[in-house]
């Protein structure tokens, strides 16, 4: 497999932070896990060994249940370290579906425009439920937690709430086809009536939409690779309504 030199500074940069766990089954030699090296105790410390580990292996529903042992289930006040929120909103946004390091190397090669950054999306994420709207929540509520976020875990909220938006519009539309395009498109009046988790979709659309913006101004990376795309999406659907929403799912 080989890449362009900004996707591998992009790479670089993400191995620094949770979002890349578990995209590039990161193993050292003899197929051992980079981080299989902590005794196995009942240890916090342990514990948050083998959630790493689960997440470098795509175990997300085991790094999950790690996970909230550690931090708990109240996602918007978790009790564990930014570092660890981060670690916990990966598992999360893995066992929805999501998988950064497929996306940076499409990113790399696919031209910001109208539609097409949304399909960058969507086509990673053709049949979401309500376990993976659920889950892309639980994610995005987790960084919005941490009072202060590193660059890092900007750039992971900017990618985590693009990909909520991508999710939850998804559960409205049937899914997306093998080209990312919404199977069907639900009328305004249908949107504003929708309700999720007990918040209104254009709510939570309009809640994505900020933070995309936060993030990216936090990640303080400008517009490239991945982050062009969600800023095009960003600018698309800034201030949106329900008429808005139908315009922009037509416009895909």
């Amino acid at each position: 497999m080989r890449f362009n030199l900004r996707t591998v500074v992009w790479i670089g940069f993400l191995l620094s932070t949770g979002l890349f766990l578990g995209g590039a089954e990161g193993q050292g030699c003899g197929g051992k896990s980079v981080f299989e090296s902590m005794a196995d105790d009942g240890s916090d410390e342990a514990q948050l060994e083998k959630a790493r580990i689960a997440l470098d292996e795509g175990e997300f529903a085991d790094a999950v249940e790690i996970l909230a042992d550690l931090c708990g289930t109240d996602y918007s006040a978790p009790s564990c370290d930014p570092e660890v929120v981060s670690l916990y909103a990966s598992a999360f946004s893995g066992r929805a579906g999501l998988d950064v390091f497929d996306l940076i190397q499409e990113a790399a090669d696919r031209p910001v425009a109208p539609g097409s950054s949304y399909t960058l999306f969507s086509t990673h994420f053709s049949d979401p439920d309500s376990v993976d709207v659920g889950d892309m929540n639980k994610a995005v509520l987790l960084l919005l937690s941490l009072s202060a976020r590193t660059p890092g875990q900007g750039l992971q909220l900017a990618v985590a709430t693009v990909v909520d938006l991508v999710v939850l519009l998804g559960s409205e539309t049937g899914g997306y086809g093998a080209d990312g395009r919404p199977v069907s498109i639900p009328t305004a009046a249908e949107l504003d009536l929708s309700v999720i988790e007990g918040v209104s979709l254009i709510s939570r659309v309009l809640r994505d939409v900020n933070n995309m913006d936060t993030g990216l101004d936090e990640a303080g990376i400008g517009n490239e690779n991945i982050s062009g795309h969600i800023r095009e999406i960003q600018e698309q659907l800034a201030g949106a309504d329900s008429t808005a929403v139908e315009s922009f799912l037509n416009t895909i």
